[in-house]
């Protein structure tokens, strides 16, 4: 009879670990008292490390409303809804359904499937982005020239007229402040013709963390004076992965001197580097999260179109440019507001797999 019960839970156990999707099961305390093997695989964490915990203190939900107790199902059981969940200081988008226990004598109070959809939806997000203004290179980069053009013959003229007259007329004063303004415009065409004809990159197979401790170390400053506090959750041993290190340095300070303004009466900042499995493929993931006030709901859509900026003196290149860049790299950029407040932005980098050919 033991062997049979054995060998039945043997059994059940070998079931539940070929699911693709996965599996907890709580008991009516919410502690977890079985995971199968993809639900392993998705937090990417061993048994001993959740079982006999309570969900709650393991696995936190960062979805505004929703609740992971099984007694407060939100949905209803057998619903289903995405989550971003937050394991171990990773933050997972999940789709998610509550299954209920059919046997009224089990220890099983809930059962939770789940399945990791973070890659997928980043990409969908990714490309839905990417299309969006694709088209408008081309124009960009016409406009650029045909404004550089004029302005080479304005400035020239001006600095002429200035080069006449004496240091004390005021008139000379007001020819440098329509210098300073011309500079405001070069800048400007200068970052739409990067943005519209990216320069071609020079990929080379590198850890990024020490290109990420740079750009930290050089806003030291900056965060000092900001009165933001910085924590680095950088991992070891991060895969190398192709990189362009001028232009990946780039795009890391644009987004760190987004979350500085962000925060403008002071806050907290963290960036996080970690390597991560989604189905065949690894990717290296660097995230920043600030404390900030977050995007507006309504723009949220728009924040990496060109020419769109909430800042008075903005260009709105920035992001666009980052865009760009990461494209370039085969890798992803996403944005989320979190639910404490402030603002997440993920950047997502492939790892070449043994023996594929590298860009």
């Amino acid at each position: 009879m033991n062997t049979a019960i054995q060998g039945s839970e043997q059994l059940s156990q070998h079931i539940v670990d070929s699911l693709d999707f996965g599996v907890l099961a709580l008991d009516s305390e919410h502690r977890i008292l079985l995971l199968n093997r993809k639900a392993q695989e998705i937090l990417d964490a061993p048994p001993k490390d959740v079982l006999g915990q309570g969900i709650g203190d393991v696995i936190l939900s960062r979805t505004p409303g929703f609740s992971l107790w099984p007694d407060v199902p939100d949905p209803a059981p057998g619903e289903s809804r995405e989550v971003m969940l937050e394991f171990q200081g990773r933050e997972l988008l999940v789709h998610l359904r509550w299954l209920e226990a059919s046997a009224a004598e089990s220890e099983v109070s809930a059962i939770l499937a789940f399945e990791d959809v973070t890659e997928t939806m980043g990409e969908m997000e990714f490309q839905r982005t990417v299309d969006r203004f694709a088209s408008v290179g081309e124009l960009s980069a016409v406009i650029a020239h045909e404004i550089r053009n004029p302005l080479t013959g304005i400035r020239t003229t001006i600095q002429y007229v200035a080069s006449k007259m004496t240091d004390g007329d005021n008139l000379r004063s007001d020819l440098r402040d329509s210098i300073k303004e011309l500079d405001r415009i070069e800048q400007f065409t200068t970052d739409l013709l990067q943005f519209a004809r990216p320069k071609s990159m020079v990929l080379e197979s590198e850890d990024l963390t020490p290109i990420l401790t740079q750009v930290l170390d050089n806003l030291d400053q900056h965060f000092k004076s900001a009165g933001i506090t910085v924590k680095r959750d950088l991992a070891d041993g991060l895969p190398p992965i192709p990189l362009d290190a001028d232009a990946v340095q780039q795009v890391f300070l644009n987004m760190i001197l987004n979350a500085i303004e962000a925060m403008p009466d002071g806050g907290q900042f963290r960036v996080s580097s970690s390597a991560r499995r989604y189905r065949s493929k690894q990717a290296v993931e660097v995230a920043f999260h600030d404390t900030g006030c977050g995007i507006p709901e309504e723009v949220l859509d728009k924040i990496f179109d060109p020419f769109f900026t909430t800042r008075p003196n903005g260009t709105g290149l920035g992001l666009s440019i980052s865009l760009q860049i990461i494209k370039e790299h085969g890798a992803r950029i996403n944005m989320r507001n979190r639910a404490g407040g402030g603002a997440t932005f993920r950047l997502s980098f492939p790892v070449p797999v043994e023996g594929e050919k590298k860009a």
